[in-house]
């Protein structure tokens, strides 16, 4: 069958040629009465030395295929680079809440005065005996020497390094029930993180920073986008506690 289509064909092209023939010679003949002293040579050619449609080679420059693959290749590169540029933005705005938070410590020392601080009798206080063993080491020890407890919180506790400090009347104010600041939370925190760490409980317990769940720290979408960036870091197994201070008193939630 193959070989009977390929005579078949071959007759065809054969059958065009002389058509084509014919068709050069009548119009070079119609050529010669027309024009005097006119050479039909100068234009003869045989038909196979015509030069060949570009746009017929089976080698052509791009076929519908190829354009399809370079469009598919081409959105796939633009939702790559809309992926990275996401991922970009992610990472900024993560440090920019950092930078915040930093920015937030720094004022909050810079906003610390040199007052004299008033240390009042607790020698007669209803306290555990180490909690006025603290007081007593503020009144000899950090007041006269112009003294900061300093703390380092490693990055196990709240996700992240930080540092922080105790003022003298952050312990004489929480001795005396008066107010509980963030920063005293925040130590106390660690310091269960400490004796959670060497009861090997850690991977039971996490803990969220107060300082970023604050009614001043930042708006509430900000402390929303902290929480669930913090939750997200977890095996999802864990209690968190997770402290809030509204303004006027510290609240402890546990989830």
């Amino acid at each position: 069958m193959e070989a009977k289509a390929r005579e078949e064909a071959l007759r065809m092209e054969a059958r065009t040629k002389q058509l084509v023939e014919a068709e050069r010679e009548h119009f070079l003949s119609q050529l010669s009465q027309l024009i005097p002293n006119f050479d039909p040579n100068i234009l003869k050619q045989r038909i196979s030395q015509s030069p060949k449609n570009p746009m017929s080679s089976d080698k052509a420059s791009c076929s519908g295929g190829d354009v399809r693959s370079l469009h598919v290749e081409d959105d796939t590169a633009k939702d790559e680079e809309k992926k990275e540029e996401k991922r970009e933005e992610e990472k900024k705005e993560e440090k920019r809440e950092e930078e915040k938070e930093e920015e937030k410590e720094k004022e909050d020392e810079e906003k610390h005065d040199d007052k004299v601080i008033e240390v009042g009798d607790y020698s007669n206080m209803d306290a555990p005996s180490s909690l006025k063993s603290l007081c007593r080491y503020v009144e000899t020890t950090i007041l006269p020497e112009d003294k900061i407890l300093e703390f380092k919180i490693d990055k196990e506790v709240f996700g992240r390094d930080r540092d922080t400090f105790l003022l003298p009347e952050d312990i004489t104010q929480f001795a005396g029930m008066e107010e509980i600041g963030a920063t005293v939370v925040a130590v106390y925190m660690r310091h269960l993180h400490d004796v959670l760490k060497q009861a090997k409980m850690c991977s039971m317990v996490g803990f969220i920073d107060p300082a970023t769940v604050s009614a001043n720290s930042g708006t509430v979408a900000e402390r929303s986008r902290l929480v669930a960036a913090r939750l997200q870091k977890t095996d999802g197994e864990q209690i968190f506690m997770m402290p809030y201070n509204p303004g006027l008193v510290s609240l402890g939630f546990c989830f």
